[in-house]
């Protein structure tokens, strides 16, 4: 039971990085078998419709979706304990939002920190 737990948490992790699904447990198995590239792929369609990026944005943001699913890819794939995976791709959003925060305007930032703010609630609610 608390192995399907812990399995589960780093499944929510996974989705919360990408943020591209709203129904998460519906979607871990897409996720599990994408690449980073289509995660990055996905992240930014997914902002482009949710945050109405220009296409200076959308080039920006697709670049930096790419290199911090290359980034996160190895954590995900490894062997190590959920705890320690869960804090090192936190570290790793950390950097991205403000990788992001440079890119897009304040009213975009903030709809983005709230939406992300919202995932990490739900999440939240469904552990308990």
């Amino acid at each position: 039971m608390i192995l399907k737990q812990k399995k589960q948490c780093v499944l929510f992790v996974i989705a919360f990085l990408c943020m591209t699904f709203a129904n998460v447990t519906a979607q871990t198995k897409k996720l599990q078998d994408s690449t980073p590239e289509q995660r990055a792929k996905m992240m930014t369609e997914w902002m482009t419709s949710k945050l109405a990026l220009n296409a200076k944005q959308v080039e920006q943001v697709s670049d930096i979706n790419l290199q911090y699913a290359l980034k996160n890819d190895p954590i995900l794939q490894s062997n190590e304990g959920k705890l320690s995976k869960f804090k090192k791709l936190k570290a790793l959003q950390k950097e991205k939002s403000n990788a992001l925060s440079q890119i897009l305007d304040p009213g975009q930032y903030k709809k983005y920190e709230e939406i992300k703010d919202e995932m990490v609630q739900n999440i939240k609610n469904k552990r308990k």
